[in-house]
């Protein structure tokens, strides 16, 4: 599979003409207002936060930001052909009856095939693979798995890359922000980045078929406001998981003003000074 998508490197789609496309697409159905722009880093490595609404959460974070960034997605989104094949496999498939079960074999080949370039060329948009809620085959398997992504992580952010995270873990089903999880502050710590807090409001529920084929979404602003970043220096002098808890409950509180208050720049002065 290497040699496939190793020949096919130069036809893959470069990051910036698929998302210039995918912005002016995006924008024949929605209006975005971005704000706070100014605020994100030239360069170097740092964790963006900010809450999940939508799936248009992702487009949005990932057109409108002024530089690449990595983000974390289900595995389920990059190998789509999963799904396929175990349907292909169940019992009650038609591929098992006598005289064609032998081409089963050969179509999960060519699907695998095909879900393998498509996640390359993900990856090559700055997406990045993840298996939510692992569990392994017993509790020690997953723990090594979480530590190893978060050993990903750190490498990712000092390599000098931004990293999306959803610090809720998961869409809101209410459009109420839920309770953040200190992966994110975690990271920043070790990786010694800045934290860039942002929100969204105003996208909540606006990707289904409804509210695109009743006209709601032209009616409606997706607003994204990016906040003042945290810098490694303003980290609490506490011991990791302690600093991480307290920075945590900071940013929980900012990506929510910037969520509450689109129509403001960037982050009030009392969230501006050090924690």
């Amino acid at each position: 599979m290497e040699d496939i998508t190793k020949f096919l490197e130069p036809f893959f789609i470069p990051r910036d003409v698929f998302v210039t496309t995918a912005k002016a697409l995006m924008e024949l159905v929605y209006k975005v207002e971005v704000t706070g722009s100014e605020h994100v880093p030239k360069s170097g490595g740092a964790v963006l936060i900010c809450n999940h609404t939508d799936s248009l959460d992702i487009p949005v974070i990932g057109f409108y930001m002024p530089r690449k960034i990595v983000m974390l997605g289900k595995n389920e989104i990059f190998n789509p052909q999963e799904a396929l094949i175990k349907l292909m496999n169940a019992k009650d498939s038609p591929l098992n009856a006598p005289g064609i079960s032998f081409i089963k074999s050969g179509i999960e080949s060519y699907l695998n095939t095909i879900g393998d370039i498509y996640s390359h060329q993900i990856q090559k948009w700055g997406g990045m693979p993840i298996i939510r809620n692992y569990h392994g085959e017993d509790a020690k398997s997953a723990v090594a798995y979480y530590e190893e992504l978060e050993n990903y992580m750190v490498s990712i952010l000092k390599s000098g890359e931004i990293v999306s995270i959803f610090p809720e873990g998961t869409r809101t089903l209410s459009g109420v922000m839920g309770p953040f999880k200190a992966m994110a502050a975690k990271i920043a710590i070790r990786a010694n980045v800045p934290i860039i807090p942002s929100g969204i409001s105003g996208a909540w529920n606006m990707s289904t078929p409804k509210a695109i084929l009743s006209g709601q979404t032209k009616n409606t602003t997706i607003h994204y406001n990016i906040g003042v970043p945290v810098l490694p220096e303003a980290f609490p002098k506490e011991p990791e998981k302690k600093a991480a808890k307290i920075l945590t409950e900071e940013l929980e509180k900012r990506v929510y003003f910037l969520t509450t208050h689109p129509e403001r720049r960037g982050t009030p002065r009392r969230f501006a000074t050090k924690l």
